[in-house]
């Protein structure tokens, strides 16, 4: 098992710090944050559909930036520190720039759509995801708790809440204010109705890293605590796992509505 845990440290930490050198610009760029980008500006046109001639310039890059850092972001608000995207210009370049790619000409989606027809292709971007997602739940999320001075260690419900929003709280914006719809409108979130797979595997994340570095917890469950690099790439398999898992879940819908689609019209003629 320690064998094992430690190659997927390995694993998680040289897929964290990939990155391409562009000598052009003096930058180099995180790998897993391109996927990242690619993913989120597609999954937005992907939901706008036929609507995306609709959609204007600052409303979709708004739309795009609250899906991809909305829940770290959150966890900053309710922690009352400086939001981290407010920290980084490559952010705002990869992003913008993806987004500028992906709604300026037709032929970059339509070269993603083949691009992810292809098997486990979308599972790929999806992973990816879910190790920026960790990082996310336990840098913003629960080491946000942990460094705050009127929290502190002790506080494990905090670091659980801001850990699962940090995961997930894009979606929760995203939901709430429909902005993948042409028009906002402000309504119940349907994720505080009935919780998302995004939602229960950034709860379990969340809690499992929680739990595995608290010393309290550990000896009152009589296992082994893990070191914050161990839990955390655990913690990246149990949410890259959930986030996959929605993948074919989603898939598997869309084709169930195609069939009942299909056979509808047949009824009708």
């Amino acid at each position: 098992m320690d064998t094992a845990t430690s190659q997927l440290v390995d694993i998680v930490t040289a897929l964290r710090d990939a990155s391409i050198e562009v000598p052009a610009i003096g930058l180099s760029l995180p790998i897993l944050e391109l996927l990242h980008a690619i993913l989120i500006n597609y999954t937005y046109r992907s939901a706008l559909k036929s609507s995306h001639a609709d959609i204007g310039w600052g409303q979709g890059l708004l739309a795009t930036i609250v899906m991809s850092s909305g829940g770290g972001s959150t966890a900053a608000l309710l922690l009352g520190n400086p939001l981290g995207i407010l920290k980084s210009n490559r952010f705002w370049g990869v992003y913008g720039a993806t987004y500028w790619l992906m709604f300026s000409n037709p032929y970059f989606y339509q070269f993603l759509e083949y691009l992810f027809a292809i098997p486990f292709m979308e599972q790929l971007f999806t992973a990816a995801d879910g190790v920026l997602r960790t990082a996310a739940v336990v840098n913003g999320g629960i080491l946000g708790v942990a460094r705050n001075s009127e929290l502190g260690e002790d506080k494990w419900a905090a670091k659980i809440i801001c850990g699962a929003l940090a995961g997930c709280g894009g979606g929760l914006w995203v939901d709430a204010f429909r902005l993948t719809s042409p028009q906002w409108s402000f309504s119940t979130p349907r994720l505080l109705r009935t919780a998302s797979v995004d939602m229960k595997a950034s709860f379990i994340t969340a809690a499992f890293y929680t739990a595995a570095t608290t010393p309290a917890l550990c000896e009152w469950l009589d296992v082994p605590m893990m070191k914050p690099e161990e839990a955390q790439a655990w913690g990246a398999v149990v949410l890259s796992s959930g986030l996959i898992y929605r993948t074919y879940v989603t898939r598997w819908q869309q084709k169930t509505i195609e069939k009942l689609t299909i056979e509808e019209e047949k009824k009708e003629q």
